[in-house]
């Protein structure tokens, strides 16, 4: 509750009269800073005093926020990986899938697709970069080395096919199939409601504010820096000979687990802000259920039938949390 008054009075700094403005900086700065800044900005121009109290507002309001989202990881994360047992739902997601022939119609096109570009990228992988691991593994490792090198050939095509399967396939008959296994568990009226339910966007800052450039623009471009540098990292450790696919593997569940369950949040018209939102707090849960989807993907070929299976599985997860907010 003190975390949520918090953005609420932080939220609040973005209103143009300049007296409120400053009543709600105040809370981030000591009387002695507070006085600092006042005797600073009162021999600056009034325009640019006002901004200066913005940009500081704008500076608490990403404290605030920050510091919101570390007390959710913080409370929830061990209770929810370790006792809300959500890793349990891709081992009931293959069962379903096995027992339910109707769902196979749905994986026809997802296994159609996926083995298709598992061919071509294993093709390119073992002619362009196998003969190159090949001639450093044999010469140091010798018939051993042959061996390694193609089991590694195989944890990377597939995972390489798993990404570019569910970058260009995976969100059409990901909703179609949890939308399916939704409507099998008996939540037709779910699925007609979220259908009329509407949907609000937020407000998003014009390019020609001062809060774009202030708040939004930085934050795009570290993000696109922290998602390179972070591609960069995953791509080194993928190449560590068999255990470096299977790390990365593991340290992306928690966004695998996302991307499983955020059907069932859409259906709920969710904003993006409320969906980030709820990553943090579930974290724990995402994560469980990540780990244990992303090793049932692992193996190659496989992944044919676990990637139908882990959408069944977050469709099972919806319908159960579905049943508790009904109760």
């Amino acid at each position: 509750m003190q975390d949520n008054e918090s953005l609420g009075r932080s939220s609040s700094i973005i209103v143009t009269d300049r007296s409120s403005t400053l009543n709600s900086t105040q809370e981030f700065t000591t009387p002695h800073e507070n006085q600092f800044t006042t005797q600073a900005n009162n021999q600056l121009p009034l325009q640019y005093q006002s901004k200066s109290f913005y940009l500081r507002g704008i500076s608490g309001t990403l404290f605030s926020k920050f510091d919101h989202r570390v007390s959710l990881i913080s409370n929830n994360f061990l209770h929810d990986l370790f006792v809300e047992k959500t890793f349990w739902y891709p081992v009931l997601g293959i069962f379903k899938f096995v027992s339910t022939p109707f769902f196979w119609n749905y994986s026809i096109i997802l296994a159609f697709c996926f083995l298709c570009i598992f061919v071509i990228v294993g093709s390119l992988y073992y002619a362009f970069i196998v003969p190159l691991l090949l001639t450093w593994a044999v010469i140091t490792l010798g018939p051993l080395g042959f061996v390694i090198v193609h089991i590694q050939w195989l944890l990377q095509a597939n995972a390489l096919a798993i990404k570019l399967t569910k970058v260009l396939i995976f969100p059409t008959v990901r909703d179609e199939l949890f939308d399916a296994v939704l409507l099998n568990q008996g939540h037709k009226v779910f699925l007609e409601s979220a259908k009329v339910m509407p949907y609000h966007v937020a407000k998003k800052p014009s390019k020609t504010t001062l809060e774009y450039w202030v708040l939004v623009f930085p934050q795009k471009c570290a993000s696109i820096i922290f998602h390179l540098i972070l591609t960069v990292i995953l791509i080194i450790i993928s190449l560590i000979p068999i255990f470096g696919p299977s790390i990365v593997n593991q340290i992306l569940s928690p966004k695998r687990g996302f991307a499983y369950a955020e059907r069932y949040l859409k259906l709920q018209k969710y904003s993006k802000e409320k969906c980030n939102e709820t990553f943090y707090e579930q974290l724990g849960k995402y994560t469980a259920f990540g780990m244990m989807a992303g090793l049932l993907e692992l193996v190659p070929i496989i992944s044919i039938f676990t990637l139908p299976s882990n959408i069944i599985a977050g469709a099972l997860w919806a319908s159960d949390e579905i049943n508790k907010s009904q109760s």
